[in-house]
């Protein structure tokens, strides 16, 4: 099991350059297929409707989503010019969250950028990546807002809860698994728990991982919440020099309401590291 296609989301951000930079490194690693996708959003359809410069409004948005669409372009045209794996462009008109989740099912890894609350330029939905995680049916990689990456996936932090959303995700996570020069398997969980049939012991996942030519570390620590595991996991990659971490995504989403594990909150508000996100 390879990616044989990527897909990088972008926007008008100040980060997407160290996203795409990311996104190139991972076809090149795996010559997997590039898609850059071009979502921006759509103008705000109260504004169309209701304001007097209404149609003023939306000839405005049209300019610069036209304008932000030719830098984005450029930016994947030159990235990858001289690269010998494939790639594409889509740059779909008022793409939105939906159009994102849609457009990744031609993927077998989306590439996101995690959501910078200061940066006015970046995708108009601060929900975006939470949306796609949860409804794409494709795992995410999630680029954090602060920090360089100059690589990702030589030292892996797992996150394991024995859930279904965890087994997922090492599943998914495989190929980067497999190319690892260190594998650290973190587990946790309550006392209360050990009578969940559903929930799986850690040494699964490190057996599985090693039938597949994984050789993984155990470390097990006792959790209070969600939030504090969020945080834990975040020490724990510290500490161990983890380039990225594969965690399953917990929650559900309907419309435009999305409701979020503890944990899967507290990493996409804080994350340090890349996170390979599967749902």
């Amino acid at each position: 099991m390879d990616y044989a296609t990527v897909m990088v989301h972008l926007d008008a951000s100040r980060r997407v350059h160290q996203r795409l930079h990311l996104a190139v490194q991972v076809a090149v690693e795996f010559q997997a297929t590039l898609i850059g996708l071009l979502a921006l959003g759509e103008p705000e359809p109260r504004s169309i409707r209701y304001l007097m410069d209404g149609d003023r409004y939306l000839a405005s948005y049209n300019e610069w989503q036209s304008r932000v669409g030719e830098v984005a372009r450029h930016a994947f045209l030159g990235a990858t010019d001289e690269l010998v794996i494939p790639t594409e462009w889509r740059a779909p008109e008022w793409a939105t969250a939906a159009t994102v989740q849609g457009e990744a099912h031609a993927a077998d890894l989306i590439i996101l950028g995690q959501h910078d609350p200061a940066d006015a330029d970046a995708f108009a939905d601060p929900h975006l990546v939470e949306s796609v995680v949860l409804q794409c049916g494709r795992p995410a990689l999630v680029v954090p807002y602060a920090g360089a990456f100059p690589q990702v996936g030589k030292t892996i932090l797992v996150a394991w809860n024995g859930s279904r959303e965890a087994a997922r995700a090492i599943h998914d996570a495989l190929p980067f698994l497999r190319r690892a020069d260190s594998v650290d398997v973190v587990s946790w969980g309550k006392s209360e728990l050990s009578s969940d049939l559903w929930l799986s012991p850690a040494r699964y996942a490190v057996e599985w991982l090693a039938r597949h030519r994984v050789q993984a570390q155990l470390h097990d620590f006792e959790a209070a919440g969600g939030n504090d595991t969020g945080q834990m996991l975040l020490s724990r990659a510290a500490d161990l020099g983890s380039d990225l971490i594969v965690m399953g995504a917990y929650g559900h989403g309907r419309m435009r309401e999305l409701v979020l594990g503890g944990a899967t909150r507290t990493i996409l508000a804080s994350m340090t590291v890349p996170v390979l996100l599967s749902h």
